[in-house]
């Protein structure tokens, strides 16, 4: 299922167009609405959905190329990119009832998942922005973040009446 652009999307889209480059690369493309962002900064855009319904519904609307896998599990390493951008599955939920919003039991697992994978495809200095939730383990986040010595800052947030969503820079 196609996840519909909300607050979520509409926050890291701005944080998006605030970046410039060469490459650049989404994961988990939706409904294509941050393909659409960078393609006015970036010469190159590609993105990414496990999902072949958002693909196709994609594929007329975006210049950028398009691939159907998790993640970046498909994507070789061969062009770097300057930016890597995802909105992933952040709701807890053991039970994983909607794979578009749940991010596994705490939350966090798949936003991990995304950026294990994302984190290899980056240019030197490249940077990965992702979204976050406070109803997620973001502590858990954190200690993975340190672990992995990938440093993080908060760019943007938004508060809604059940929770907080913000848009984190990653840098290795």
């Amino acid at each position: 299922m196609i996840y519909a652009p909300s607050d979520d999307t509409f926050l890291l889209a701005e944080c998006a167009g605030r970046y410039r480059g060469r490459r650049a690369l989404e994961l988990g493309v939706g409904s294509g609405l941050i393909l659409n962002v960078l393609e006015k900064n970036f010469e190159f855009v590609a993105g990414s959905d496990i999902d072949l319904g958002a693909l196709v519904f994609c594929k007329n609307r975006t210049r950028a190329d398009l691939i159907c896998c998790d993640a970046a599990s498909a994507i070789t390493p061969v062009h770097y990119f300057d930016l890597v951008v995802s909105n992933p599955p952040y709701l807890p939920d053991d039970k994983e009832i909607d794979s578009a919003v749940h991010g596994g039991p705490t939350g966090v697992e798949k936003t991990i998942h995304f950026i294990e994978s994302a984190i290899p495809m980056l240019s030197k200095g490249g940077k990965m922005l992702l979204v976050v939730s406070s109803l997620a383990d973001l502590a858990a986040l954190d200690r993975f973040l340190a672990n992995a010595k990938i440093q993080k800052k908060v760019l943007a947030e938004k508060k809604l009446f059940y929770e907080t969503i913000a848009v984190a820079e990653l840098r290795a």
